[in-house]
């Protein structure tokens, strides 16, 4: 974006998506060859500076390196995907897959994370916070990496941490059902953790 906005700075606020902007330049190269209907005008109105051929094919051979990483980017999150809705379903339903592997990561793999507390669970990701805390050197944390869950992003701030404690608790009981008894029971689950938030939003 630093390079290709000195030649088409109009660009930079219309084109919000890295991927799309990385998109429009490996296609156009100048801005002069943009046919997008609302950069079209922007392009012929540009007080941005002119570029030579070797400036284009550079942008534009750059922009393909760009997306080449976006596309593997693609694959890994499919990959993720798979292994953690095989290795652990109920987790995966309940925390999603991404945040399933984070918490693996984080834990030391499925039996772990399956051994481990709720309030453990709730704290993965906050180790730094914990021990600053542990020696008087600032507040108690309230969850780690749960802080990325949907329902504790959508919950009022004074909530967060009940919301984070609730889900801590459903993930401990999935987490051991995926690694000691294999059955399905995510479904489930994912509905009874909804009804707890719905209760504790209500009694805010």
């Amino acid at each position: 974006r630093e390079m290709y906005s000195l030649h088409f700075p109009e660009m930079d606020k219309a084109v919000a998506s890295h991927e799309r902007y990385a998109k429009l330049v490996a296609e156009y190269g100048s801005r002069k060859n943009i046919k997008e209907p609302n950069l079209q005008k922007l392009a012929e109105n540009s007080v941005g500076m002119e570029i030579t051929k070797d400036d284009v094919d550079m942008l534009k051979n750059f922009s393909k390196h760009i997306l080449d990483l976006y596309s593997l980017r693609e694959e890994l999150v499919k990959y993720i995907e798979e292994t953690t809705n095989r290795i652990a379903p109920n987790t995966s339903e309940i925390a999603g897959a991404m945040l399933t592997a984070r918490l693996m990561a984080k834990a030391g793999g499925i039996e772990k994370l399956a051994k481990a507390t709720s309030s453990t669970i709730q704290l993965l990701g906050a180790e730094k916070s914990l021990f600053r805390f542990l020696h008087g050197k600032g507040k108690s944390p309230r969850f780690g990496i749960l802080a990325t869950h949907p329902l504790v992003q959508s919950a009022p701030e004074k909530l967060k941490g009940r919301i984070a404690r609730a889900i801590a608790s459903k993930l401990s009981i999935a987490a051991k059902i995926d690694y000691y008894s294999k059955e399905y029971r995510g479904d489930k689950m994912k509905k009874e953790l909804q009804e707890r938030v719905k209760e504790i939003l209500s009694k805010k």
